[in-house]
């Protein structure tokens, strides 16, 4: 790993800190923890998207600028935000992120807008495919790391000059993935901590019941 990539992966894993901190945050919010015990109201879902949109914004802000692209964490907030909330959460959010990296321009300004995009909607409707429930830490590890992956193919296709297109992937890469990766592992570990408290009391009520 050369000097510029080794500038990326910390600077992003410093972002992490922040992340950890939001994190923490959101899992004490009344409306997030309605969102994880499955109460998706059309209020829960607004500030859902508009809290993770915001996020998203701010982690395209806190990315690290490498030869007209972004090295950031962006994709992980419609990730999370389809992964507790189904298709049209993680679509909102990364429409709002996604529109937001195309505002910005540069080489990889499409891709990167439709991998965010496609980050949330994918993550939705692994929500729905697994009965409307979040599906667990090691699987939303592996979704963001093959999401990931699909970023770094879409700037190969889309961005030009190929070259170019190849340098940048070449230096991000490795960075990006783990940057996401370490973001998504921190979020699903709180997340899948608030379920098992939710489910707590239900189990007890259901014992009793017998």
């Amino acid at each position: 790993m050369d000097l510029i990539n080794i500038n990326i992966f910390a600077d992003l894993l410093v972002k992490l800190l922040i992340i950890i901190v939001i994190a923490y945050a959101l899992t004490r919010l009344r409306f997030f923890r309605e969102v994880l015990d499955g109460k998706l109201t059309q209020k829960n879902l607004i500030i859902l998207i508009l809290i993770f949109g915001g996020l998203a914004i701010f982690c395209t802000y806190a990315g690290f600028q490498v030869n007209g692209a972004i090295a950031n964490i962006r994709d992980m907030a419609p990730m999370i935000a389809g992964l507790v909330g189904g298709p049209v959460a993680g679509l909102g959010v990364g429409l709002i992120g996604g529109l937001h990296r195309l505002t910005m321009g540069g080489l990889t300004a499409v891709p990167c807008a439709l991998s965010t995009i496609l980050a949330g909607l994918i993550a939705g409707l692994i929500y729905i495919k697994n009965k409307k429930k979040f599906i667990g830490i090691w699987g939303a590890v592996i979704f963001a790391i093959l999401m990931e992956t699909l970023h770094m193919v879409l700037i190969l296709i889309l961005a030009t000059p190929f070259a170019q297109a190849v340098e940048v992937v070449t230096k991000i890469y490795v960075p990006m993935v783990v940057g996401n990766v370490v973001g998504m592992f921190i979020f699903a570990f709180m997340i899948t901590n608030v379920i098992k408290k939710l489910k707590q009391p239900k189990e007890t009520v259901s014992k009793e019941s017998k």
